[in-house]
């Protein structure tokens, strides 16, 4: 796999535009299913503080409005300029988002109740997903929730072409959860095992 994690996301941005497109979800439909999981699995985020993890075109801060599941504050961090400028320019008003690449090491704000990434792993090699999952651990107040593409899917899933993704080994992701909490929930049953979602607490 490409070591430029971005570079996917740099070829949807020339031929697509910045939105829905250039994040490189497969469809609105599984992409509000991801987050109605993680929204599951947290307990809800409402009066909580959200940090979003290569946030894309900050499609979580939209739907946890119009959910009625908003939080008290929200900043959504993605590499993608074209992106950021693109949400910058509809948000709420309780939301924000800059620009910051996760794998190069830019410091996180430590101030957040809760971490969330959804699916930004999925183009990374596992050296930088876990540099990105131990920077979000650190920073998160409560806690941690992140998807990724499940290596073990329903054998409906197993030809199926992921183009510039990758799936991840869900097992050696929970042991890596359960060595810093043993509060830890994984689902991977709502797409048939396509992908999981993984949500830690602090003890």
């Amino acid at each position: 796999m490409c070591r430029d994690y971005l570079a996917a996301y740099r070829n949807a941005i020339r031929e697509h535009g910045p939105g829905f497109a250039a994040t490189l979800w497969g469809t609105p439909a599984t992409q509000t299913l991801r987050f109605a999981v993680m929204q599951d699995v947290a307990g809800g985020f409402a009066e909580t503080s959200v940090l979003d993890l290569g946030c894309g075109d900050a499609a979580l801060a939209f739907w946890l409005d119009q959910s009625g599941d908003r939080p008290s504050a929200y900043l959504g961090i993605d590499a993608i300029e074209d992106q950021v400028v693109h949400a910058r320019s509809c948000l709420p008003d309780w939301a924000g988002v800059r620009v910051a690449d996760l794998v190069d090491g830019d410091p996180l704000p430590a101030d957040f109740n809760w971490v969330v990434i959804s699916g930004t792993l999925n183009t990374m090699n596992d050296r930088d997903a876990h540099r990105v999952l131990d920077a979000a651990w650190k920073a998160c107040g409560v806690g941690l929730v992140f998807n990724v593409l499940a290596e073990h899917p329903h054998s409906k899933w197993r030809d199926r072409d992921l183009g510039p993704a990758r799936r991840h080994d869900v097992h050696a992701l929970i042991a890596w959860a359960m060595e810093r909490t043993p509060l830890v929930v994984c689902r991977q049953e709502y797409l048939e095992g396509h992908d999981a979602t993984i949500a830690m607490r602090r003890a």
